[in-house]
């Protein structure tokens, strides 16, 4: 059995986040730790967890002017500091000053990228290392997250040293999103160390180009990917990127598990961000916090309970569905309802959305920032929760709404798919609303249809008991990253 396992990632909550990647980095090692598993977690220390309240120690006895990693023809000195979650899960931070105190993770949002990512990420995934010979605990599995740590596949495969006490881990790379996989210039390649014949179409030659996310795609024992309808469509051309080929060869070391989410975190009963708790035997608290948002935002309260308030929380972006939601704006603005969005993003899509909601204020909100109090409340205010995205390869709000009783409507898209049953195609089982072309008609429908469930009291409870209780609880997905673990050891190395 493989106990020991070492968390790989750019970011975890609440150290660093950008994304979903960093909730996933954060809930999954707790619960496989709970599961009785010795798990730890690497990443960065970025300046956003300097500015944190937190005491951070030194890692074991460290040499004068701390550890040297090789990059290209220089060498870089590091520190590890290390602190431990609320679970107990150790966590080791790479201190490089002059690569990771920014005031962004991975680039600015005026200038782009960083330049210099390549050094930065080939100096994490080849710290990890030292990092063990300082702790002297070696992992028998190093589960690696995205682009930014992929590298580790190729240097585990192809170590300096022949005695390198990783060479007898397993990889298994997790790929949250696909359209990211750290592209840079032929000419970086010598930088990473690794063997020339390496940049070659079977490696990580990408047109041209040096791809990290397809090093870690090409000698990584396993790969999985955050559902399982995402992992069927990255092995096809509409959503692989260029990688499809590279996906099709691997896929019988590929599976889609299913994200988890937080629950301690997410939970209507006990959380703390939202006006009113409540739980599924108790709902009158979810009607108090959409008197409470509703009186928030400048709207009647007196309408609450007439008439429906939709929910929309994410990245202000186009592949989250919102050309949709632009395009059938006008029409939905009739209906009865009311539509509450936050979140930041796109300038083109903000400047749209603060446009229409000063055309529409008695029944648009666009609150352009980001504020996890407000993000909380929405989940538990909204009767309906909006998720048109174009592809998603998980996505976690719909989870959080089935937490808080708010119904998903979603596009029948990647972890959208598998999370979420349509009640039009099963009645007595779904709790959610589903349209499967991606069309300004089909999701106006799709909400025509959620609207009119919800003018049927009583079986809108129904539904929103179902939802309540599904489990999307980490334990979950916790089980199935075992298995993959136990195959990952076991076909170590057999491609």
């Amino acid at each position: 059995m493989a106990s020991r396992i070492l968390f790989c990632s750019p970011e975890v909550a609440p150290y660093a986040k950008t994304g979903g990647l960093a909730d996933v980095a954060a809930a999954l090692p707790g619960a496989l730790k709970k599961r009785g598993y010795d798990v730890r977690i690497f990443m960065p220390l970025y300046r956003c967890v300097g500015d944190q309240t937190m005491d951070l120690e030194p890692v074991g006895q460290e040499a004068p002017g701390g550890d040297s990693i090789p990059v290209g023809a220089r060498d870089f000195h590091v520190h590890f500091l290390q602190t431990a979650t609320e679970e107990g899960v150790p966590v080791y931070f790479l201190e490089k000053d002059e690569f990771f105190d920014r005031s962004h993770l991975y680039g600015s949002p005026r200038r782009g990228d960083y330049e210099d990512n390549p050094e930065r990420f080939i100096v994490f995934c080849r710290a990890i290392e030292p990092l063990c010979h300082r702790l002297n605990w070696f992992p028998q599995v190093l589960h690696l997250h995205d682009w930014q740590a992929a590298l580790t596949s190729a240097y585990r495969r192809f170590p300096q040293s022949p005695d390198s006490p990783l060479a007898g881990a397993a990889t298994v790379l997790t790929i949250h999103n696909l359209g990211y996989q750290g592209l840079f210039p032929a000419a970086r390649f010598p930088l990473t160390g690794l063997p020339p014949q390496l940049f070659s179409p079977s490696g990580m030659e990408f047109w041209g180009r040096c791809n990290f996310l397809k090093a870690g795609l090409v000698y990584s024992d396993f790969l999985t990917t955050v559902s399982p309808s995402y992992s069927l469509q990255i092995q096809q051309s509409q959503w692989g990127h260029g990688l499809e080929g590279v996906l099709q060869q691997r896929a019988g070391r590929l599976r889609g598990i299913l994200n988890g989410v937080d629950t301690k975190v997410w939970d209507p009963e006990t959380d703390p961000l939202i006006p009113c708790n409540y739980t599924v035997e108790k709902m009158s608290g979810k009607r108090r916090c959409k008197e409470s948002l509703m009186r928030e935002l400048g709207w009647p309260e007196k309408q609450a309970a007439r008439q429906p308030l939709l929910g929309m929380i994410g990245r202000l972006a186009d592949q989250k569905g919102f050309d949709l939601l632009r395009e059938i704006l006008p029409r939905l603005m009739k209906r009865p309802l009311f539509l509450a969005i936050l979140g930041t993003g796109d300038a083109a899509t903000e400047k749209s959305l603060r446009e229409a909601a000063e055309q529409y204020p008695d029944r648009l909100r666009a609150l352009l920032r980001f504020d996890e109090r407000l993000a909380h409340t929405i989940e538990a205010a909204s009767d309906i929760f909006l998720m048109p995205s174009r592809y998603e390869p998980c996505g976690l709000n719909q989870m959080y709404s089935l937490r808080y009783g708010t119904i998903p409507l979603v596009h029948a898209t990647g972890g959208l798919e598998d999370s979420i049953v349509d009640v039009s195609r099963e009645p007595d089982k779904g709790f959610g609303v589903k349209f499967r072309q991606y069309t300004g008609e089909s999701f106006l429908q799709a909400v025509e249809t959620a609207l009119e469930l919800h003018a049927h009291e009583e079986s809108w409870k129904r539904i929103r008991e179902r939802a309540m209780l599904q489990d999307v609880s980490w334990a979950r997905a916790a089980r199935s990253y075992e298995e993959v673990y136990e195959e990952a050891v076991e076909k170590r190395d057999k491609d």
